[in-house]
């Protein structure tokens, strides 16, 4: 077996080179045109809602539209109005990562945080198990609830991880 390295753009390129052009940034851009436009009500409703002018949003949701583009914090305040994180899903993707939604609850033992790792497996596995069993085509509800139950284990794994780190004892070095 050969050894493999992989350096990340970021750190590839010398402080005179330009980076490669990033092909899926066209994907963000559709993402946060399809947030902008599917919103009940289209873009007045959700400028209304998010407290933007729907002037200004509409022309930083234009595909067409390279001088107007939304800030990390409008963005974060549009997806937060709509519950759609769809923009984010494609910057990460855009990079080689995954987001998902993270709501752990802490495990007050390493037995119970055990048992909250199982029965989130269990929970991945039987709506991955409902979602293929008949053969047909899978559906946005089934993928959305096997997605639901991924960041569930995740989750779990993480507060146990949590849970076994707050464990080690504090040293005065460590407040520094």
């Amino acid at each position: 077996m050969r050894p493999t390295i992989s350096i990340p753009p970021g750190l590839a390129y010398g402080e005179n080179e330009a980076l490669p052009a990033n092909p899926a940034g066209r994907d963000v851009r559709m993402a946060i045109a399809h947030l902008v436009h599917s919103f009940p009500g289209g873009v007045l409703a959700l400028a209304k809602r998010s407290g933007v002018s729907a002037n200004t949003l509409q022309h930083k949701a234009n595909l067409n539209n390279d001088t107007h583009h939304l800030r990390v914090d409008e963005l974060q305040l549009l997806q937060h109005a709509t519950g759609d994180i769809g923009p984010t899903q494609a910057l990460a993707a855009a990079e080689g990562y995954v987001c998902i939604r993270i709501n752990p609850v802490e495990p007050t033992s390493l037995l119970d945080g055990q048992a909250r790792i199982q029965d989130a497996l269990a929970e991945l596995t039987r709506a991955a198990c409902d979602a293929t069993a008949s053969g047909l085509p899978v559906t946005r509800t089934q993928i959305n609830r096997v997605e639901f139950h991924q960041g569930e284990l995740i989750g779990a794994i993480n507060a146990f991880g949590a849970l076994v780190r707050n464990r080690v004892p504090r040293t005065s070095e460590d407040s520094k």
